[in-house]
Formats: structure tokens, sequence, C-alpha cells
């Protein structure tokens, strides 16, 4: 709670972050990556500055974990729905080419291993590409939210978008272990 009428909004998350970032990156830090958990970490304070009722808010150090709780949760939950679609689409292709006889579950072994290749395959779009699907499928921004912050177009967002999950899907169908054989299709 703002302590006193001269204390801005500002002043008082600062106060805030100063005392409990390191609480809430060391909750964070268990389930994540140190780059996702400074990330998560940083988003609790952020989200908090732009909390509506900040000013009637009586905060706790526990208040902050459940927000960074409920961000790593949205951030596995979109990152996994970006994986489930482009092995759909993977998938899809494969059944297209080769018939059904090619879908069977994946071994724990070959699903790293789409991982790796996925990652690479991001790791080749362009800067552009990679913000907007990350934006859009993995964090789940809206395309207003995400054109406001790349400081684009709606259509300019949706088009980077579509472009890329385009090169992802032709990228990972070089890259794609065939379930029945292990061997790679061409």
């Amino acid at each position: 709670m703002i302590q006193n009428e001269e204390e801005t909004r500002e002043d008082f998350v600062m106060r805030l972050f100063e005392a409990y970032y390191t609480r809430v990156f060391a909750f964070t830090r268990k389930c994540a990556p140190q780059d996702v958990s400074e990330d998560v970490t940083q988003e609790v304070f952020v989200r908090l500055l732009q909390h509506p009722r900040l000013e009637q808010m009586d905060l706790s150090v526990s208040y902050l974990i459940k927000v960074a709780h409920n961000l790593l949760r949205r951030r596995h939950a979109r990152s996994t729905r970006l994986r489930e679609l482009l092995e759909t689409a993977v998938t899809d292709d494969i059944v297209q080419r080769h018939g059904r006889q090619g879908a069977r579950s994946m071994t724990p072994v070959e699903d790293q291993t789409r991982n790796f290749q996925l990652n690479d395959a991001m790791d080749q779009l362009s800067m552009d590409e990679r913000d907007a699907i990350r934006m859009i499928i993995q964090d789940g921004k809206s395309y207003t939210h995400a054109a406001e912050a790349l400081g684009v177009t709606v259509t300019t967002i949706n088009n980077w978008k579509h472009r890329g999950l385009a090169k992802l899907k032709k990228l990972t169908q070089s890259n794609v272990l065939m379930p029945t054989n292990n061997t790679v299709i061409g």
C-alpha cells in the first residue's frame, strides 16, 4: 500500500521491487531457466505498476509469487501450444505425403530431437517473424498489443506471423524424423 500522498506509483513499485525481487526470482528460478526467470520476475513488477487498483491493494510477497506462478503457467501453456501447432502442421504434411502409416507417437528421444529442430528452425527466421510468432502464439498477446510493441501495423504483424509459420513448417519438414523408421524426410 502506498504509504503517503507524495509517493508515486512508480516509487511504490520500485520499493517493492527492491524488497522482493530476489525472493520472487528465487521462486521462478526453481521452475525455469535463468533468462525466463528474469523476464517473468520483471513482468510481475511491470504488471503491478499497471494494476488499476494498486493504491487500494495490500501487497505481500506471497501475492507477488502467485503472480509469478500464473505467468510461468501461462508461458508454459503458450509454449506447448506453439509446439503442438507446429507439430500438427508437420504431422498433417507427413500424412498427406506418405499416408497414415507414418503416424505413431514419438519416443522421448524423438520428441526431444523435434524440440531441438524447432528451436533451430526458430533461429533461422527473421527477427520480425520470430517476434511476431513469440508474441502472438507463444505469449498470447493480441495483434494490437504486438503491433504497438513493435511499432508496426496489425497487418504487418499478421503477415510476419503467417510468413514465419510457413517458414517453420518448411524448415521442420526437411528435418523431421520419420516416426516409423527414424530416417530423415527429404
